[in-house]
């Protein structure tokens, strides 16, 4: 059984654990079989050798000196601090900077989903970048959230980075236009070849409408200044096919706060997390455990942060992180529309995480946040092909956007039966027991999951609700 108290991403990665994805040695076969994005010249003329160190740039005739290389370890995707008025307030961030750098945070990402970057300026995001090198560069790897929606764009706004002193930039597959995998190669190509700055891409298909496959990221890797992913798909299982056909010197960074420590374990090199702006120094112990290959270690120090993990994203990113920061007394609570402070109702359960994690006191008089126990449960049988059709996933959004929680009680997949790949149409069966707030919201969970499997035809689901005692889905 799962543990309670873990997020459903965490629980999710639990399960695709089960189905053992397709082999290193196949991932490698079919990459061989990938075209070579096509380079500028200049980034021809250092193939072989992977450009991940940032070159000096000059700003009004003064160098600023760049060069950090990518670190492994806990990079902080920073949330930017605003006044009550919503002025972005660069004093507080100077103070969170100093902060991390004494915590062990090993890297910050700034201007990113986090850091409200679609909501500022060119003039705040040119003060946010020139604050953050003058706090920790040269000291802290600092990459800078370039990625939008337009190529030339993107370029525009990574050219802009290096001149304030990046030394990396992280970019997003382009949002709402769903590209293809061809679209998305020649995208990140033109970038890496217009701008002498490495390159990180980022993953994140629950915000993009796009997943970048393995093969794609693994062709985009030969490019010399494209030198690492940021995956927030969830999907741990990737990393090791990955890490075998890339290098060591590609970084691999997880997206997902609650499948960062398992992801460090299977091969990746750290996290770029959300969980680290509130508990920096438990976010970096967690992924030097890992990195050391000591998965005990790392689960006892990723045990407390379990709940933050869920509850920062109780609401929108950063609506969550940003109300938590303000009662840690780190930052004002501004937060720029078109999202809103944290809803009162969420309050007392990000409190509660953040008092479990040690980062606030509990207050006096105040019983520790319960999450969902005591809450009424129901198990649940969900049997048909849970992967090919992303029918698990789904499920577990549901329960997610419901404010309902979830144990895995088993789970069951028939053997590969494929040689040469990983076969996905495959019957499969996970057992639930899933809780909600109330008797009310508790069938209504129930109610969305029973349409999911009617809509969802391809996948040939079922849902069927078990006895208590019954709850070993059959082998």
């Amino acid at each position: 059984a799962a543990p309670r108290g873990r997020s459903s991403a965490e629980c999710r990665l639990s399960m695709l654990m089960f189905a053992h994805l397709a082999s290193a040695a196949f991932i490698a076969s079919r990459s061989a079989l990938l075209p070579t994005p096509a380079t500028h010249p200049s980034a021809a003329a250092t193939a072989g050798t992977r450009a991940c160190v940032a070159t000096a740039p000059r700003r009004g005739g003064e160098a600023v000196m760049a060069g950090m290389p990518l670190p492994a370890g806990s990079l902080v995707a920073l949330a930017t601090p605003m006044t009550s008025t919503g002025e972005v307030d660069i004093a507080t961030l100077r103070e969170l900077l100093r902060w991390h750098k004494a915590e062990g945070t090993d890297g910050v990402v700034i201007l990113g989903t986090t850091g409200e970057a679609s909501t500022l300026t060119s003039a705040e995001k040119e003060e946010v970048m020139a604050a953050t090198r003058e706090e920790v560069g040269g000291e802290m790897a600092i990459l800078v959230g370039t990625g939008t929606i337009s190529t030339e764009a993107t370029i525009a706004a990574t050219k802009q980075a290096k001149l304030f002193g990046a030394d990396a930039a992280l970019v997003v597959t382009p949002y709402y236009v769903k590209p293809s995998q061809a679209g998305l190669v020649a995208h990140f190509t033109r970038i890496a070849d217009a701008v002498e700055l490495p390159i990180v891409l980022y993953n994140v298909p629950g915000r993009t409408g796009v997943d970048m496959s393995v093969e794609t990221t693994v062709s985009l890797s030969r490019h010399p200044r494209i030198c690492g992913l940021k995956d927030a798909t969830g999907d741990n299982t990737r990393a090791a096919p990955m890490r075998a056909v890339c290098g060591d010197d590609f970084r691999l960074y997880s997206g997902e706060d609650a499948a960062a420590r398992e992801y460090v374990l299977q091969g990746g090199d750290g996290v770029i997390s959300v969980t680290a702006n509130v508990a920096p120094a438990a976010v970096a112990a967690v992924m030097a455990s890992g990195r050391a290959g000591d998965a005990a270690a790392a689960l006892a120090a990723d045990g407390p942060l379990m709940a933050l993990h869920r509850d920062l994203f109780c609401e929108a990113n950063p609506i969550p992180v940003k109300w938590a920061l303000h009662k840690m007394g780190r930052m004002g609570e501004g937060i720029r529309s078109p999202l809103s402070p944290l809803g009162v109702a969420f309050q007392p359960r990000v409190a509660g995480a953040l008092q479990q994690a040690g980062c606030i006191a509990s207050e006096e008089g105040a019983s520790a946040a319960a999450g969902s126990v005591g809450w009424p449960s129901r198990d649940l049988l969900l049997q048909g092909h849970l992967f090919d059709q992303g029918l698990i996933n789904q499920a577990l959004d549901i329960i997610e956007k419901q404010n309902g929680d979830f144990e895995i009680l088993a789970f069951s997949v028939q053997p590969n039966d494929q040689n040469s790949e990983f076969n996905f149409r495959r019957t499969s069966s996970v057992s639930l027991r899933v809780f909600g707030v109330d008797a009310s919201a508790l069938e209504d969970i129930t109610r969305r999951l029973r349409a999911l499997v009617d809509v969802l035809e391809s996948a040939e689901g079922s849902l069927t609700i078990l006895p208590a005692k019954a709850a070993a889905p059959p082998a």
